[in-house]
Order: structure tokens, then sequence, then C-alpha cells
């Protein structure tokens, strides 16, 4: 199907622009999704071949064909879909030299209607200068000015990360276990509001004004200030409740216009410029406030983009979307994140969060983590690459049983159903492929959720729990794109559908409230002298001699 030129779908033009419509037909869907496919594979006569973001000034340089002439280049607001166009936008003559390169410096901000707005997020794009038909695919930034470009990157000093971690409860934990990294979960319309008021401090972004919930911030400033006094790496799970279930005024404005009631959170409104501005603007905030040269209010190392959004139905809600036209969505969101934060932390990246669902999507109305990152690969080729990583969640097949090594659904196949504890190597190979590195380099893996169900607090039970553990932590400890790995739980939750996946037992447990599992003890050992000693016993639950007889070592494809 060819690229089509403006894009024909309905709209309503606000300050000149799109305003895209928040609840389309399924016919308008899955044309959108047919037209975004072709944009994708489309062969375009000139290139962008750098977008950098300075100070004051935004650098283009291209290419077109010999001969071209004058031509345009178009500002894309990030709220406008992939392969579709504002319309009335601006257009800025360019003249190719005599071989068809230019480079060309624009303003960094510029008016948009009574605001000062800064073009940081927005892709750029050639045009014929006649009949604006597109000539080159759209292009983010690639590089963006820093504030602090020595900020040195997190240390890791082992594997061993927990999720779900906070300050107030057994505050030796950290040390004790030899934990390198956590996951802090952060509602981001907790921190924002839209109105003044008692403890809220008035803060700009984009020309408008919103107010920081003082409060709320301080109690994050206070976890992640004991995150770095502890030396780990902290990586924050955006989280945006579902507008369809929660009538707070931010929410309205920050969650997606299309969520339905199905979602347990949503995806962000990138579709309009409101709501785009109100979720850029709580996302600088927390990108300025947590990445300081100071250390003032703590650090956050990494952002992972909402959660599991394969099975975004349920956990990162949009509504029924073809999976291109979701993942469109979601990429926009990451690269808000990206862009923003890297502002202020070069080291900074947005995690897409994913399923142990691979080639097989799981439900129906998911979409498969496999699918994902194939398209995640296409925006990237086409609109330019940004340095994204992953944040995978390999339970296994199962989540009530903790015996992965019997999971039948985890071959060793890049088409494998389900990616396991049991077929790790699977996602290593896969994301050691040239086509998933970032500029020659792998990309970082974090496993920032998965856990083994003691389905009781019997001997047996326990041992099988500790048992799937020690088969995990001996296939990642050889497997080099795998940074860390946050264990899920820290604690048994009775929230969660009956799990009991912690290293210790519930809080309230009778006789043996917070009791440490043998799962803790292991956790304890790995990446010390008695990790041997202490996992040994776990050979014989699972049936073999040596924990070489678990490493896969043939080629996967």
């Amino acid at each position: 199907m060819p690229f089509h030129f403006p894009g024909h779908r309905a709209t309503t033009i606000i300050v000149g622009l799109v305003a895209l419509l928040p609840i389309l037909s399924s016919g308008a869907e899955e044309a959108l999704a047919a037209r975004m496919e072709a944009y994708l594979k489309q062969s375009f006569p000139a290139k962008i071949r750098e977008v950098e973001v300075k100070g004051t000034t935004i650098h283009v340089a291209g290419t077109l064909p010999a001969g071209s002439g004058e031509c345009g280049l178009v500002e894309i607001p990030i709220e406008t879909e992939a392969g579709e166009q504002p319309k009335d936008a601006d257009t800025t003559s360019i003249h190719p030299n005599g071989d068809g390169s230019f480079a060309i410096d624009l303003p960094r901000k510029k008016p948009r209607g009574e605001k000062n707005y800064d073009r940081l997020l927005s892709r750029w794009q050639i045009i014929g200068k006649a009949d604006g038909a597109p000539l080159s695919a759209a292009h983010y930034a690639d590089e963006v000015s820093c504030r602090s470009p020595q900020l040195p990157p997190a240390t890791l000093k082992s594997k061993k990360g927990l999720g779900g971690w906070g300050i107030g409860t057994l505050p030796d934990e950290i040390k004790e276990l030899g934990i390198s990294a956590v996951t802090v979960n952060v509602m981001v319309h907790s921190l924002v509001s839209l109105s003044p008021g008692d403890g809220k401090t008035a803060f700009e972004w984009r020309g408008r004004t919103y107010y920081a919930q003082d409060k709320a911030l301080e109690g994050f400033d206070n976890t992640f200030r004991e995150a770095e006094k502890q030396g780990v790496m902290v990586s924050a799970i955006l989280l945006i409740p579902n507008p369809a279930k929660d009538s707070n005024p931010v929410v309205k404005v920050m969650g997606h216009p299309d969520a339905t009631k199905e979602g347990t959170f949503a995806m962000p409104n990138l579709t309009t410029e409101e709501g785009v501005a109100l979720y850029g603007a709580a996302l600088n905030l927390m990108a300025e406030r947590w990445s300081r040269p100071d250390g003032k209010y703590g650090r956050v190392h990494h952002w992972i983009m909402h959660n599991e959004v394969d099975a975004g139905w349920e956990w990162t809600n949009a509504g029924d979307k073809p999976d291109i036209v979701y993942m469109d969505l979601y990429q926009r969101s990451m690269r808000m994140m990206d862009l923003i934060a890297r502002q202020y932390d070069p080291n900074s990246r947005p995690f897409i969060s994913l399923t142990q669902h691979w080639a097989n999507k799981g439900l129906a109305k998911w979409y498969g983590s496999k699918r994902l990152l194939e398209l995640l690969q296409g925006f990237g080729r086409t609109e330019g690459e940004f340095p994204w990583g992953l944040a995978y969640h390999p339970y296994p097949q199962d989540l009530t049983n903790p015996r992965t090594w019997e999971d039948g659904q985890a071959t060793f196949s890049f088409n494998t159903e389900k990616i396991t504890p049991k077929n790790l190597e699977v996602l290593d190979a896969y994301m050691k492929q040239p086509a998933l590195q970032y500029r020659g380099k792998m990309r970082p893996v974090h496993l920032t959720e998965n856990g083994f169900n003691s389905r009781d607090y019997s001997a047996e039970q326990l041992a099988c729990q500790a048992a799937g553990m020690a088969l995990a932590w001996k296939k990642m400890a050889a497997l080099s794109s795998i940074q860390v790995w946050d264990y899920h739980n820290w604690i048994d939750n009775r929230h969660e559908g009956g799990l009991k996946i912690g290293l210790r037992k519930f809080r309230d447990e009778q006789g043996d409230p917070l009791g440490k599992k043998p799962i803790w003890f292991l956790y304890q050992a790995f990446g010390t002298k008695e990790e041997d000693k202490v996992a040994e016993p776990y050979l014989k639950t699972i049936g073999i001699k040596s924990w070489g007889e678990i490493i896969h070592r043939e080629e996967i494809r």
C-alpha cells in the first residue's frame, strides 16, 4: 500500500494542528494500522541523517537525491501518530547542496498559540515543496544536550535485585542480601496537580503551569535517598491509573481516552496536546528532580514504562487496538521519557515491560512479547533508534508451580510459546542479534519481575520454590545480556491472587511474621563463596547431578 499524504482520517483543527479523535471505530483503527504498516516498510528517496537538540537550537541534517531543488522540512508533534501529518503546520524551506546534502539550525522553542513550547519531543520530515508529499521518514532527536554529561552510570555489584522494595521495613535487608538494584512503583498522576493549593509548588513545562504535589514527591525523595545511601541502582516503574475507573481530574487528562474498565492501569494520553503536555510535565518533573548531580533528592537511574504492555488490555489499557497502533502509542511514551531524561542523565534509559508470553500472545486481546519487540524495532529503524532496554518478566509457565524445569511451552527456539527460567538462553540469544543492538552494543536486559511460588509453607513446597530460583540464577549468571534480576516479591502479599512468591512469609503470618523462607538464604548466598554449598541440595529436587546439565549450549534460532 503506498504512503498517503496527508493522513485521511477525521480530524479537528486546534492551533493549526491535528487533534486526534479520542475514540475511533474499529474500521478507522484498521485503516490506521494499514497506513502505519506501509509507512514502516516504505523506501523514501530522502533521509534525515541526524537531529541534535542543543541548548537553544535544533540541528537537522540530511540528504536528498541530487537535483531535488527546494524542499520543505516539517515539524511533527509527538501527539501525531506514526505516518500521519499535522495539517497547516509551518514548513521551513531547505536548499540542498549540489550533492543533495543539507544542514539547518532551527530555534528550539517556538510559539504555539499563546505558549512558547520546547520542540524537544518533535520529529522532523522532508516534504516536497510543491505538493507536500513526504520525501523521507520522520526522525526524532538522536542527541540531546545534557545538563550533567559527566553524571556516572549505576554500578552493579552483582545481578541481585529486589522488586517492590521500600524503606521502613527491615532496613538492613539490602545489605544482608547483597542487593545491587531495586524497583519502585510510581503512580505518575500523584505527583502533579492542575490547580494550586496548600502543599503544592508551581512549575512550568512547555509554556504551561502545573503544580507539584510536595508531600508525594518528598515520600519518594526519602526512598531514593536511602537507595543511594545503600549504593543500589533504582528503576522506577511508571504507572498511569485508568480514567475509565478513576475520576481524578489529572487522571482524566493524563490517561488514554480509549481505555476501558478491563484495564488495571492505562496508557498515557498521547492523542492531544493537552494530554502530552501534562504527561510530559510529570516526566520532566521526575527526571530533573531525581537526576541531580548533588543527589539532593536521591537518584532514579532508569524508567520502566508502564507494566507488561504485551498484556496491555489488563495492565496498560488503551482500548482494543491493532498491535501496531498500540505499539505506536507505547513507543511514543518511551521516546518522551528517553528525550526528557537524557537532558539530565546521559545514562538513563526507558525500558519496555513484557510478560513471559513470547511467540504465543497468551490471550485474544494480548499482543505477544516477540511481536511487540519486532514492532519496536521497526519504529526505531524508520524514525531513529534510541537507547531503550528490556524489562522482562520470565515467570514459570504456571505461576503457581515453581517447578520451572518442567515447563513444556518453553523451548529453545525464537518461536517458543513462552520464555521462562527454563529457556532464558532464548532471550539472551535474541537480544544479542545485531538488529537488536544499539550503536553496536547489546541493549540491557533486566528481569524486573519474576518469582517462584510456594503453594504452602511445607518443607517440600519451600524446596521446590528455592530449586526454581537456583535454576534461574545458574542460567542467568552465564548470560551476558542479563544485567540484573529484580526478584519479585520481597515479602508474601495477600493481594497477589493467593501466590506466595516472597523471600519472606506474610507480614501477619501467625507464629512467624516475615519469616525467612529457604529461598531467602539461597538468594543471600548467590554471588558469594557459599553459593554452591547452599544451592547443592536443590540439585536433587530438580533431578540432576550438576548445574551444567541445565545449560543449553546449542545454537538458538
